[in-house]
């Protein structure tokens, strides 16, 4: 009988020290993965701090005004340019979008009171305003 139990306890202690051996050496491959995985964590953390640099730079206002003057040419208004709404010929409609004008057109909410238009002087230019409605 003692030799039974000695033979297993053996068996059991012969176990638990391989198993100990595989997990000593499963734990220095996974620290040697974080020290692999920590150093790209900096390289990325440096990349990073590049591309923020870089940004930086690329969003100064010379550097914009650079590219706006080069991608958008944006050239002057002549006052011969500007014109009055009602000196703008008359836009010929497509007979496929006259059918549009047959959808009913949905009335204003009661709560809200129309603002009379407001009649401009003819020929000058005006700039748009709001008008807030009065309380009454």
């Amino acid at each position: 009988m003692r030799w039974n139990l000695t033979i297993l306890i053996s068996v059991v202690v012969i176990a638990v020290s391989y198993g100990l051996y595989q997990l000593s050496y499963e734990v220095q491959a996974l620290e040697k993965n974080i020290g692999k995985v920590r150093s790209e964590i900096l390289v990325n953390e440096q990349a990073i701090q590049i591309l923020k640099a870089e940004w930086a730079y690329q969003n100064r206002p010379a550097a914009i005004q650079e590219l706006t003057a080069k991608y958008l040419p944006l050239l002057l208004v002549a006052p011969y340019q500007v014109v009055a709404l009602r000196e703008l010929p008359e836009r010929q409609m497509d007979p496929s979008v006259k059918n549009i004008f047959g959808v009913p057109i949905p009335r204003t909410k009661p709560r809200f009171k129309r603002i009379p238009e407001i009649r401009l002087p003819n020929g000058a230019l005006h700039m748009a305003t709001y008008q807030l409605p009065r309380a009454e």
